[in-house]
């Protein structure tokens, strides 16, 4: 099964940003200065983003802000997201420390989006530019949610990204049988399903060789021990995330914002701080189906169209569930979804 999908993105007039970056106006075409560099952002808090400049090794870190005037193909979402590759104007040095300016945000291959925050309708980009979705949860306190993993692995494939599953806590529980079992239907999706214990070291040597090379964002709940496996990966790269903090971030949790990491045997991450729920972002009721490949063969047999699946007769997807051809609990995943979605 394929997750990647690459995305037209249409030319818009130019618009203003809401929230951190109002007052910014976006348009898809302008002029940048020879001098420009290219950096990457790694962590963006308001209107202050830190970026590396690409290419430097050790890294350079440019403390910027952004313009009044921004190019961007990216339309009406976030308009600057760690992973993101920016153009910025170097204005000054202060404390030995670069300043910038960004002017421009590159077109983004990959991302991981979500609807804004409250009674808003627009797109939150949480991090873009990477390969794979680690969904992390944990066997125990709290216990992983089907609705999340499954929401999470829409997101993937809107974004055009690979799942992966980590579940953690495998050393809270004596049945891990169970465990398997009862995420198996992901393997069948051809999912990455990795089972580890961050206390006990367990499971992460197989974890690492998944992630080297690769950029990955790390996205869970709150409690699953993300910050203890981010921090047995980085092993002695763990300063790098105090040095961020401090720059970006004084005084508040190394994982309250996203930030992205250099991994010692290759590769980065992207941090990012736990979450109670995911609003998904480009998903109504009318083309949730077409996310659920288990459906691909049916649904377009059915006798009304559009169909939801749910209620219609003559369904042909309903059809396949009776008739064992898709799984109940599949289409149950479905059914949870579809209730809480917009028409």
């Amino acid at each position: 099964m394929k997750y990647y999908k690459e995305k037209e993105y249409s030319k818009r007039t130019p618009i203003r940003q809401s929230k951190a970056f109002k007052g910014k106006l976006v348009g898809s075409k302008g002029n940048i200065p020879d001098d420009a560099v290219e950096c990457l952002a790694l962590s963006v808090i308001g209107n202050n983003v830190l970026a590396s400049i690409n290419g430097e090794f050790p890294a350079r870190y440019v403390d910027c802000s952004v313009s009044g005037k921004v190019i961007s193909p990216n339309g009406d979402s976030t308009l600057v997201a760690v992973g993101d590759n920016v153009k910025v104007i170097i204005e000054n040095f202060t404390d030995s420390k670069l300043k910038g300016r960004i002017l421009s945000v590159e077109q983004r291959y990959s991302k991981l989006s979500r609807k804004v925050a409250g009674k808003g309708k627009g797109e939150h980009v949480i991090a873009s530019n990477f390969d794979n979705l680690i969904i992390l949860v944990s066997t125990y306190q709290p216990t992983y949610s089907k609705r999340f993993i499954d929401r999470l692995i829409i997101a993937s494939e809107i974004g055009g990204v690979k799942p992966c599953i980590v579940v953690n806590k495998i050393d809270l529980v004596e049945d891990m049988e169970f465990f398997k079992d009862d995420l198996q239907i992901y393997r069948q999706m051809d999912i990455p399903l990795f089972f580890v214990s961050a206390n006990d070291n367990v499971g992460l040597e197989t974890l690492m060789e998944f992630l080297t090379d690769k950029i990955s964002l790390f996205f869970g709940p709150s409690g699953v021990g993300k910050s203890t496996i981010v921090n047995q990966l980085l092993g002695e790269s763990i300063q790098q995330i105090r040095e961020i903090s401090e720059r970006t971030n004084k005084g508040q949790h190394t994982t309250s914002f996203v930030k992205m990491l250099s991994l010692p045997f290759g590769g980065k991450i992207i941090d990012s701080p736990g979450v109670r729920e995911f609003a998904m972002w480009d998903v109504d009721k009318l083309n949730l189906a077409m996310h659920y490949h288990d459906f691909d063969e049916y649904y377009l047999q059915c006798k009304y169209l559009p169909c939801s699946h749910i209620h219609e007769p003559d369904c042909a997807v309903i059809q396949a569930l009776e008739g064992g051809l898709i799984s109940p609990e599949r289409y149950e995943s479905y059914m949870n979804i579809y209730n809480t979605l917009e028409s």
